[in-house]
């Protein structure tokens, strides 16, 4: 067997909060994935420009500092959010998230430059790592594959992987996981976020628990450190979130063509419970 893949570490999973989700259900989906022990929570400002409600988005970001043992973060679309106006108000509660808040920028490389200039004069942000595009901005400490409908993930992660030159590579990518392919589907088909962020059959996790294991995988072996993943805006969110964190268990495990592994059982105290749009 290659040594690289004895070598190659886990690849870990976080969730985004979605931004159509009011206060409380956010604080629940925090909530839920720290306790599956995933590895962090994030939010996208702003929020793609789906129906429902408008505005920066900014009203959820008190989930981010909610929930201990689950690391924050925030992801920044540079090229629709204005530094100036985030710096006079909507990046107050940031202030309050406990020590070790992410920002992962996406934009053109002016964008993205000027949110970098912000970030660096307030230090009471506590940012723990910054996450940029590779050729965006100066000195990251992790490179950031952004989603979109066109893109081309393996090549961008290739791509990802050579600039980091060993640092983390964090990749955005759209899940949606069914007991069927078919369930899988109908998720995904019905969900307007992934006409804007990119379908999950070509832009990140699709299918069974077991296919999507073995694309975590392979986005594993491949140098990605950590897969940012944008869910469905489901009924039964928390059964969602649970096969979220199997995939990361099973994939962790897993090499390229072996058989997957079997599903873990539910974490100590599990109820089932919904979170509805």
């Amino acid at each position: 067997m290659d040594s690289s893949l004895d070598e190659a570490q886990p690849v870990q999973l976080s969730v985004v909060i979605d931004g159509r989700l009011d206060g409380g259900r956010a604080h629940q989906v925090a909530t839920l994935a720290g306790r599956l022990g995933l590895a962090g929570i994030w939010l996208r400002l702003p929020w793609w420009p789906l129906a429902g409600p408008s505005g920066v988005g900014a009203d959820l970001l008190p989930a981010l500092g909610s929930c201990a043992g689950i690391r924050p973060g925030l992801i920044v679309d540079a090229d629709a959010a204005d530094p100036d106006e985030a710096d006079a108000g909507w990046l107050g509660p940031l202030v309050a998230v406990p020590a070790g808040l992410r920002i992962a920028l996406t934009g053109t490389p002016a964008t993205v430059a000027r949110w970098q200039e912000l970030i660096g004069r307030r230090p009471d942000l506590a940012v723990s790592q910054l996450v940029l595009p590779p050729g965006c901005g100066t000195a990251p400490l992790a490179v950031f594959v952004p989603c979109a409908p066109g893109r081309d993930l393996a090549a961008e992660v290739s791509a990802a992987v050579a600039a980091a030159a060993g640092r983390p590579v964090l990749a955005e990518v759209t899940v949606s996981v069914g007991r069927t392919a078919a369930e899988a589907r109908a998720r995904a088909d019905t969900d307007e976020l992934f006409t804007l962020a990119g379908y999950p059959a070509r832009q990140g996790l699709f299918g069974t628990l077991e296919e999507c294991q073995a694309t975590a995988a392979q986005l594993g072996h491949s140098g990605v450190t950590e897969l940012v993943c944008y869910l469905p805006l489901a009924s039964d969110l928390p059964d969602v979130l649970a096969q979220v964190r199997s995939i990361a268990i099973g994939a962790g495990v897993l090499r390229p063509g072996e058989p997957p592994s079997a599903a873990p059982p539910p974490p100590p105290g599990w109820g089932g419970r919904r979170i509805t749009a």
